[in-house]
């Protein structure tokens, strides 16, 4: 009996690194590889900017989440695959189908590119809320670390093959050849769907009432996931500050393009994996609420660090990538710890919806941080904007963790996930 739950839990582990490594390999091509190749191909700064909207699916996916989220997509007999599968597998499908036709398009047609990469990431997106709603319901509360470390491993191996591997081919193979590998690797994340461990949503109950159905409005009324989302729209609010200039701070303190590219690279796919082993051990070891406020502690601690370096006029280039290196372990570590809170939050009966909702929320700050961060910079130089960055990570850390205390239910990982009970 335990032997067969262990193998339960591993195929349920390994399925979940499958679909969030499905989900990273289309946004880092959009977020991080096309502005590169594009500017390689002769097009202005101005116009690669319009990539950037290829990311609205990803803020905007609550929207729908509770479509998702109360029933089965039944066309075509998909209901037999299960709730969540019936979702994943034509939307996974769905990206490589499309990245396939991408392959054989020219990739400097603007509008063909937005247009074809708004409707991948539109399904990717969709995937994500069914994947998030999979692993809020089956991951049991002292598993939640672990399940949002893989994740957390997931986005670093995304990084590896959106990004620097398909610079790596277009620099050797051309556009054809990369785009036709990364349609590969994505129909590879199918197979995870075979671990998925779902019963035909013809055997599951029916879909609920309207008045008991998934939806925004009863996310926000219940008091639980109400007070995450407050946490959520505080604790990350100076990071968008510090890290749309992080490269632009590298650069004007001298650091050459290839470290650079060494650093958003396979360094940060390393300082990935790594923050996010950390991150499963450091909750399971000394609990979520200690380890979320000893994160906003070293984020303050690397901003602060980085504004003394810009004020010092310090050409310490080793010092200067150690702070880069534990900003981005931190970060990673950070993604991890909030996802787990996230989930706890979540009613199983709204499991993608609430997630999704949260998740959404502290986006929304990170990019609003993003969009002030180029003026603050401008206005009051490197010292000013971490000196703003350090004050805004106190004053968030404060206020989140006041918010939601060590002894809220979404803090207690150490029993059966909360949403199993009913909720308020």
């Amino acid at each position: 009996m335990i032997a067969t739950d262990t193998r339960h839990r591993w195929r349920l582990f390994l399925s979940l690194l499958g679909l969030y490594v499905a989900q990273g390999i289309p946004m880092y091509l959009f977020a991080a590889a096309m502005p590169a190749i594009l500017r390689d191909d002769g097009m202005s700064r101005s116009a690669i900017g319009m990539v950037g909207i290829l990311l609205a699916p990803l803020m905007l996916k609550f929207l729908w989440a509770p479509f998702v989220d109360r029933a089965p997509l039944r066309i075509f007999g998909l209901a037999r695959l299960g709730h969540r599968r019936s979702w994943i597998l034509p939307t996974q499908l769905g990206v490589v189908g499309l990245l396939v036709l991408f392959a054989f398009l020219p990739p400097d047609d603007m509008w063909l590119l937005l247009g074809l990469g708004f409707c991948v990431m539109m399904l990717s997106s969709t995937q994500d809320i069914a994947t998030d709603g999979y692993a809020t319901e089956r991951l049991k509360a002292s598993e939640r670390g672990r399940g949002n470390a893989i994740q957390g491993g997931s986005v670093a191996i995304g990084v590896v093959i959106g990004s620097s591997l398909t610079l790596y081919l277009y620099s050797q193979y051309g556009w054809t050849p990369t785009i036709l590998v990364l349609a590969g690797l994505s129909a590879l994340t199918l197979l995870s769907t075979l671990l998925m461990q779902e019963r035909p949503a013809t055997d599951i109950a029916p879909a609920p009432s309207v008045n008991s159905a998934p939806s925004l409005r009863a996310a926000l009324k219940d008091p639980i996931t109400y007070s995450v989302l407050g946490f959520a729209l505080v604790y990350r609010a100076s990071e968008g500050l510090t890290m749309a200039m992080e490269k632009p701070f590298l650069v004007d303190n001298g650091l050459s393009l290839e470290v650079i590219g060494y650093l958003s690279g396979a360094s940060a796919a390393t300082a990935g994996l790594l923050g996010a082993v950390v991150a499963a051990w450091t909750i399971r070891r000394y609990g979520l609420w200690h380890t979320i406020l000893g994160l906003g502690l070293l984020r303050s601690a690397v901003f602060l660090g980085c504004g003394i370096y810009a004020g010092l006029g310090l050409q310490m280039h080793g010092l200067l990538i150690g702070l880069i290196v534990s900003n981005t372990v931190s970060r990673y570590m950070e993604v991890v710890a909030l996802y787990t809170l996230f989930m706890g939050a979540a009613a199983k009966e709204r499991a993608g919806t609430d997630f999704t909702l949260l998740s959404c929320a502290q986006l929304f700050i990170f990019m609003a941080g993003s969009l002030v961060s180029g003026v603050l910079a401008d206005a009051t130089g490197y010292v000013g904007l971490f000196a703003v960055a350090t004050l805004l990570s106190v004053l968030s850390l404060w206020a989140a963790m006041r918010r939601v205390p060590a002894d809220h239910p979404a803090m207690v990982i150490s029993t059966e996930p909360q949403n199993e009970k009913p909720r308020r």
